[in-house]
């Protein structure tokens, strides 16, 4: 009876040793999953602008945040307009600090690995004000579409009258304010944070798959 309960106990601490390394191999296997490819083409491609499409924006807003986000980050990008209703990004970056070339290539390893990328919470609030202004000039548009099919269906003619005028004078305004305020925004937030020794240190994004310092 001994040598058999002796037996049972053993057969049971040897299944209990194997249970952990394949959970542990499970997880692992999960952690290091390849994310999914991301697809897109180039619509078009001048020095300083490149539009891409890419399907992902359309579908998965988070993912639309992270790639704005990331881009906005390269001190060489100078304006991101995102338009995820259209499947599209435009990206202008300033020219000759590395060939058209190297820029792409270096857009495209973002548009890859921006699911991966954990966004400080410090960039979001320059995310929400882009997105504000970005809704304003939005508005504009869509007014201004409705007020020249007003005048088409009155005149029967494309005519710019007082309301054109101020709506396309508002729109370069805001534009203008947008540039401004998204340069000023990010070392004014780093001014208030109170750390004098962070104030010339860059922005920067982690990937999710590097470790944190402790």
């Amino acid at each position: 009876m001994t040598s058999i309960k002796r037996s049972n106990s053993d057969k049971a601490a040897s299944l209990n040793l194997r249970l952990p390394p394949k959970k542990a191999a499970k997880n692992v296997a999960n952690k290091t999953a390849p994310s999914q490819k991301i697809f897109y083409s180039i619509v078009h491609t001048i020095p300083g602008r490149i539009r891409f499409r890419i399907p992902l924006l359309a579908r998965d807003t988070e993912y639309a945040n992270q790639l704005k986000l990331a881009i906005e980050s390269d001190t060489r990008v100078t304006n991101v307009r995102a338009n995820p209703k259209a499947a599209s990004i435009v990206i202008n970056y300033k020219v000759g600090v590395i060939s058209d070339n190297q820029m792409r290539e270096h857009l495209v390893n973002l548009i890859q690995t921006a699911q991966d990328v954990v966004v400080p919470k410090e960039v979001m609030a320059k995310s929400i004000v882009g997105t504000i202004f970005d809704a304003l000039i939005n508005l504009i548009d869509s007014t201004r579409k409705l007020n020249q099919a007003r005048n088409v269906i009155v005149y029967r003619r494309v005519r710019t009258d007082v309301w054109e005028r101020i709506l396309s004078t508002s729109r370069s305004v805001i534009k203008r304010l947008k540039s401004a305020t998204m340069f000023i925004l990010p070392n004014k937030r780093w001014r208030l944070r109170g750390n004098g020794g962070m104030n010339s240190q860059p922005l920067k994004l982690k990937s999710a798959s590097e470790p944190e310092l402790v």
